[in-house]
């Protein structure tokens, strides 16, 4: 055993010749603080790993992915709001209802309720006679009989002074309006003869813009009831002949009860409702494509100078399809997620002047993360934004543009070796004390030569 002390790298020097100084005791407190300090941030980034970012072609053999969205668009009722999807597939859909929510909104963004119109609908058959018919067209060709005109100055007199008042905002360069002005005349004809305490009278938006703005009429006809002077939301929706219409204005009493029912009875002479906020979930292709907002109708001209699609953007997203709806949920719901996919965060899009459009492209990149632990991993769908506004001869609306990278960044948070912290760790702590020690040997160096007067 003796024979092994020739191989002491660590040869020890006898006690009594150390000496412990003032000086010493601090630099090596200094010293056991440093290398604790040092030993902590080397394991916590042993512990928290690295994230490592590669590129790869994608491989994802998915067909489709879901698009989630919410935007409101303050000034645009969601009586005519269409969502449309369009793809190099060649789809085409248009005026999307399914997983799709539009939610009126008043002036100051507030959710207000969605009014049931089911009364609208198609009346019995014969509520008019052919008989009656027959008088009201006669009278209707013979021009004997034309509905009251109301403007801008006799407009609030009439709806005040008389109880039941169905009104027709309609313009002369307008189709439907052109096919529903014979009609109109003839149900007033019905009515007037039948006695009904309710009268038809026409507003010619042509002539009286300020009133139809006044009154929010975006899409002609407009078909609205007053009460009292008094607005019963909603507006009439409908089938437009004769016999609809009669059916309709006779049990007026029917909408002012739902609307009371609703709350929103009795609160003026125009909607409250003056936005939207539209959200919801499409399945599309993995195709480049878009999504377009905009106000269509099979039954309805639109007032250009009136379609305003200024807009805010809360939330917009791709993910893969998930297995199941709670997954669905789970996805939207979790807060990391949204922050990671969505970059919008409510940035908000103005439309300053009259029919403009706005454009929004996203080029849309697959991520793969693979965390640490036994976290699952993910696959995420991030985009960039790029935006610009128009003015333009069509109707203003919003399209997003989205095309799907083909290539795929994966995302993947490593250790390092156990044996490269060991080795990071030993050179930490060898080093520091290795460089205290020549520290403190200065150090005792010019306390020695201060004491013999030999710093000058």
């Amino acid at each position: 055993m003796q024979s092994l002390k020739q191989f002491d790298f660590y040869k020890q020097v006898h006690s009594d010749f150390r000496i412990q100084t003032m000086g010493g005791g601090t630099i090596s407190m200094l010293a056991a603080i440093f290398m604790t300090l040092l030993f902590t941030l080397e394991l916590w980034s042993f512990i928290s790993g690295f994230e490592s970012t590669t590129i790869i072609v994608d491989q994802d053999s998915a067909t489709s992915i879901w698009v989630n969205f919410n935007v409101t668009v303050p000034s645009c009722h969601c009586d005519h709001i269409s969502v449309d999807v369009e793809d190099m597939l060649g789809t085409n859909v248009m005026d999307i209802q399914k997983n799709i929510e539009k939610i009126p909104l008043d002036g100051d963004g507030v959710e207000l309720p969605d009014l049931d119109h089911s009364h609208h609908h198609a009346a019995p058959d014969g509520h008019v006679s052919e008989e009656e018919n027959l008088v009201a067209n006669e009278a209707t060709t013979k021009e004997t009989y034309e509905p009251t005109v109301l403007a801008a100055d006799s407009f609030t007199k009439y709806v005040d002074t008389h109880e039941w008042v169905f009104v027709y905002f309609g313009a002369s360069w307008c189709h439907w309006c052109q096919k529903l002005d014979p009609i109109w005349k003839a149900a007033g004809e019905v009515l007037k003869n039948r006695g009904a305490a309710i009268s038809l009278p026409k507003v010619e938006c042509t002539k009286d813009t300020s009133l139809c703005q006044e009154h929010q009429v975006h899409a002609l006809p407009t078909i609205q009831l007053f009460h009292n002077g008094h607005l019963v939301p909603p507006n009439y929706r409908g089938p437009r002949t004769v016999n609809d219409l009669v059916h309709f204005a006779e049990n007026a009493a029917v909408s002012k009860k739902k609307a009371e029912e609703a709350k929103v009875a009795n609160q003026g002479k125009t909607r409250n409702d003056v936005g939207c906020s539209v959200s919801g979930h499409l399945l599309v292709h993995r195709v480049p494509g878009s999504i377009q907002f905009s106000v269509k109708s099979g039954e309805h001209n639109f007032n250009r100078e009136h379609i305003n699609f200024t807009h805010v953007v809360h939330h917009f997203s791709f993910n893969s399809v998930p297995e199941s709806w709670e997954e669905m949920l789970a996805v939207m719901e979790d807060d990391s997620h949204r922050a990671l996919v969505s970059k919008w965060y409510g940035r908000n899009f103005n439309s300053p002047k009259d029919h403009v459009v706005h454009e929004h492209y996203l080029k849309v990149v697959q991520s793969q993360l693979k965390p640490l632990g036994l976290s699952s991993e993910k696959q995420v769908y991030e985009h960039t934004i790029s935006s610009h506004s128009y003015v333009s001869e069509q109707l203003a609306h919003v399209r997003f543009h989205y095309d799907l990278s083909p290539m795929q960044v994966v995302k993947e948070w490593k250790r390092r070796p156990f044996y490269e912290f060991i080795t990071n760790l030993l050179a930490l702590i060898g080093g520091t004390f290795t460089v205290m020690g020549i520290v403190n040997e200065a150090y005792n160096g010019v306390v020695a030569k201060a004491r013999m007067g030999k710093l000058g």
